[in-house]
């Protein structure tokens, strides 16, 4: 199991959460739980209420939306950068559009959205700042990279 100072670090290093103050990240520590999944086990499924977000510390993740599957590999503790799940930051939680299956035993964190909206909301600049990577994120999700 990872430490307090751990986790900091690892949401320091994601994209969305880099450069939030070192309060911020200690109080999304304070929420983050790691957990195991078994190869095969489904994290969630499309159509369910988005309410927790995920970040893939180690394995392989399996995407599954209408327009086709996707697939996130860590393979190191240096790429551990990738979060799935971000629908739970999203305002009246919103439908999974995909479904999130295990492909070998995997680790990540998990972290209740409305528990990460309240920290952001105590700082109205790291809430800034992770919201506007946030439109960034959803964008480029929806952006038909086949004719870029």
């Amino acid at each position: 199991m990872l430490d307090q100072t751990q986790i900091h670090d690892i949401l320091n290093e994601i994209p969305l959460f880099a450069g939030c103050s070192a309060q911020v990240l200690d109080a999304l520590g304070a929420v983050a739980e790691q957990r195991e999944f078994k190869k095969g086990e489904v994290i969630y499924e499309a159509g369910e209420q988005a309410l927790e977000m995920y970040v893939l510390l180690h394995g392989l993740v399996s995407f599954k939306t209408p327009s086709g599957v996707g697939h996130l590999f860590v393979e190191t503790l240096m790429k551990r950068h990738m979060i799935f799940g971000w629908a739970a930051l999203v305002p009246e939680h919103p439908r999974r559009l995909g479904s999130a299956a295990c492909m070998e035993t995997s680790t990540v964190l998990v972290m209740n959205g409305d528990r990460i909206m309240e920290i952001l909301s105590g700082d109205p600049q790291a809430g800034f700042l992770v919201m506007k990577r946030l439109c960034s994120m959803i964008a480029s999700t929806f952006i038909d990279k086949s004719k870029a």
